[in-house]
């Protein structure tokens, strides 16, 4: 789905940065992922994951801390589990539910992609921090749905190993709603 992302040796340091966001989309036996993002002249950076399996939420909370999660930014989740936004929360992070709209996921890609008003589209870049290993190989098998009926792409993700590129469409809401009325 994204093409406009490479594998690079980004600063960690959060004050090279025009802002800090953080992704989180909660899972248990699918992964729970946590992304650090960074951007800067329009250029998205994935600085850090946090990707786990078969764990709580009191679990999470100490990884996060522990990796460098940020308590001061805001942390945009997936806004199902209202209770476990809540626990983040009790623990100190800016955490808050995503707004599902109608066509958010496919606005999200197309401000991932570049995309940010009607005919406008700006030369942006994802870099992503070799670490971020499991965030890599969902950034390499992230495809569409394909319609075997029709022959047809649909403007619709495949919803399988995901759970990161759920994380990093969340993280960018910030970004992505207060830029539109921009272009």
């Amino acid at each position: 789905i994204l093409h406009n992302w490479e594998i690079s040796e980004v600063s960690l340091n959060l004050n090279d940065y025009d802002d800090i966001s953080i992704g989180q989309d909660f899972g248990y036996n699918h992964a729970n992922a946590i992304l650090l993002l960074g951007i800067k002249d329009d250029n998205l950076y994935i600085l850090d994951e946090v990707y786990v399996h078969e764990k709580e939420t009191s679990e999470i909370i100490p990884l996060a801390i522990e990796k460098g999660i940020p308590k001061n930014k805001q942390m945009w989740c997936d806004s199902a589990e209202p209770d476990r936004i809540k626990t983040w929360k009790t623990a100190g992070f800016r955490a808050k539910p995503v707004e599902k709209e109608q066509n958010s996921v496919k606005a999200q890609i197309d401000w991932l992609k570049g995309v940010v008003g009607k005919n406008k589209v700006i030369k942006r870049m994802i870099y992503v921090h070799p670490h971020c290993v499991n965030t890599i190989k969902e950034l390499q098998q992230w495809k569409w749905k394909h319609d075997d009926k029709t022959g047809v792409y649909l403007d619709e993700p495949v919803p399988v190993m995901d759970d990161a590129m759920a994380a990093l469409r969340y993280g960018i809401e910030g970004w992505r709603k207060v830029k539109r009325w921009l272009y």
